[in-house]
């Protein structure tokens, strides 16, 4: 018996062997594949010093088409069969891996097809500093960010916005006024409109004093958002233990600037979110403008129920979150449509022939009017393609390391999609640096075969912003508007002569806007100014 089972031993621990080393070599293989193209970085820095400041989505777009264009022969022989690279592509700053995907198959290959190992944001110091884990936008994905996802989509689904237009109207009359009544000021009174148009859909608050106040802490968070999470603009969120440095240690001001980010959460997050409820309890919030936080607190049920406690905090980071979902985009989106207007008059004038037919020229359009304006539709939507408010998206990072494409992505990998790219493809867009309203129309319709620029505007997977719909609502009642009443002219100098504008992108942080520029917005005529009194 001994010698038998010796006997099968001599020739069961080769296959054993070789069975592991076949297991350990599938397991390993992956990791044997190359990280996609990229510029060739210096030791310990990487491609840090090569990422540029200004406008890097043209840049990673140039890249992967120079490293990527064509398939490597290990590559070749590894899937046996040639892949197109030029899609994706690959830096690292200081060994943080960032994969940049420049196409639109790419993007949703990787964000969406494999959403729930790519959902992810990346842990950064600099939000723990500024006490912003609250926000919808930083957390992990997760049951806590399903439940905050669940009460955005209950409250800003596209059936829901609809309801807050009351709010829309009654705010857009007030811009439209500001803008006739002085000059210079469009960007001033554009940020105003759309924070005010937003805390009083998200709190249901109507003192004006107050919603400036709110609009001036959440334009902090805001800003420090946009700063803090590009990658590499801060060394905290390379090096963590440099949280630790003493507040009095030179070079530290970044470390000052976060840690006023904490105060202002301390305040935008509760206060205002006590104060909705206070009001809602008192009876002094009006039911003719319903905002998130009266749907909100009145899904809580009792004080005393054991879950009231989760339910309250997912109520009031989500009011407190709906500035940041919203607000930014939608201010540059306004701008940059007053750019397109003043740059392309033609397409101003298509726009104010097709409002006058709808609505006979003798009134403002009302909320009914919307579905019945297709110009105005192509031009948002051209809009948003032309200037891309958010070039690169907010990073997702992956959970797992994965392949793709013949390609190794590590885990925790930035997984950015490079949505500028993705919307100036003249595969895709012929004349794509053009300003072309018509490219959306077929027939006096919108023409659904040609590819709508908000699948990559408003990001990808289970991260798409969830304001976007409300958004889409403002922007097509504000622009419906302003040209009903309005023209948008150049702007003249002491000498009569015109203000040329031409296209500028401000780089600052995730949300770039349209660089300041100076037009002139009067009504297009007398009686048109009587609407506004």
């Amino acid at each position: 018996m001994e010698s038998a089972i010796l006997e099968m031993l001599q020739w069961k621990w080769p296959v054993v062997v070789g069975l592991a080393i076949c297991i350990f070599a599938l397991s390993t293989s992956k990791r044997r594949l190359p990280v996609p193209p990229g510029p060739t970085g210096l030791p310990v820095v990487g491609n840090l010093l090569q990422i540029p400041q200004a406008v890097p989505w043209i840049v990673y777009n140039d890249w992967a088409k120079r490293y990527g264009q064509y398939t490597p022969q290990y590559l070749h022989l590894v899937l046996g069969q040639t892949v197109f690279t030029g899609d994706i592509m690959y830096v690292n700053a200081l060994g943080q891996g960032i994969v940049v995907l420049n196409s639109l198959s790419a993007a949703r290959a990787v964000m969406e097809t494999r959403a729930l190992n790519n959902s992810d944001r990346g842990s950064l110091p600099s939000f723990d500093i500024m006490d912003f884990n609250w926000a919808l936008g930083v957390m992990q994905y997760g049951p806590n960010w399903r439940a905050h996802r669940r009460a955005f989509h209950q409250f800003l689904n596209q059936n829901q916005v609809a309801k807050y237009l009351p709010v829309i109207e009654q705010e857009c009359l007030v811009y439209l006024r500001n803008l006739a009544n002085s000059s210079n000021t469009l960007f001033k009174h554009s940020r105003t409109y759309m924070g005010t148009v937003i805390m009083r859909v998200a709190y249901g608050v109507s003192d004006t004093e107050n919603i400036m106040r709110l609009i001036d802490d959440a334009e902090g968070i805001v800003e420090r958002f946009s700063v803090t999470s590009v990658p590499g603009n801060l060394l905290v969120n390379v090096f963590p233990i440099l949280r630790h440095v003493p507040d009095w240690f030179p070079g530290t001001a970044w470390k000052k600037y976060l840690k006023e980010g904490a105060v202002i959460n301390k305040r935008l997050v509760p206060q205002p979110y006590y104060q909705a409820k206070d009001r809602l309890r008192d009876g002094l919030s009006a039911e003719k403008f319903p905002s998130m936080i009266q749907g909100l607190i009145g899904r809580l049920g009792s004080e005393t129920d054991t879950e009231y406690g989760e339910g309250e905090r997912v109520a009031m980071n989500v009011c407190a979150q709906s500035y940041l979902a919203g607000v930014e985009t939608s201010y540059s989106a306004t701008i940059a449509f007053f750019a397109a207007l003043v740059m392309h008059p033609e397409a101003q004038r298509k726009a104010q022939a097709e409002i006058d037919a709808v609505t006979g020229g003798n009134r403002l359009p009302t909320a009914e009017d919307m579905a019945d304006l297709p110009y105005i539709d192509a031009i948002i939507k051209e809009t948003t393609r032309w200037f891309t408010a958010v070039p690169l998206g907010v990073p997702h990072q992956s959970r797992e390391e994965q392949k793709f494409n013949g390609y190794f992505i590590p885990k925790k990998t930035l997984i950015m999609a490079n949505s500028w790219a993705i919307l100036h493809d003249p595969d895709v867009f012929e004349d794509p640096f053009d300003f072309i309203p018509e490219r959306y129309l077929k027939d006096g319709k919108i023409d659904p075969s040609v590819l709508d620029p908000e699948v990559a505007a408003f990001g990808f997977g289970r991260r798409i912003c969830p304001g976007r719909h409300l958004s889409s609502v403002i922007l097509k009642f504000t622009l419906a508007s302003v040209l009903a009443v309005c023209d948008v002219r150049l702007a003249k100098d002491e000498h009569g002569k015109e203000i040329p504008v031409t296209f500028g992108q401000d780089t600052f942080g995730l949300v770039t806007s349209f660089k300041p520029f100076t037009c002139d917005i009067v009504p297009r005529s007398t009686k048109h100014a009587t609407w506004l009194a």
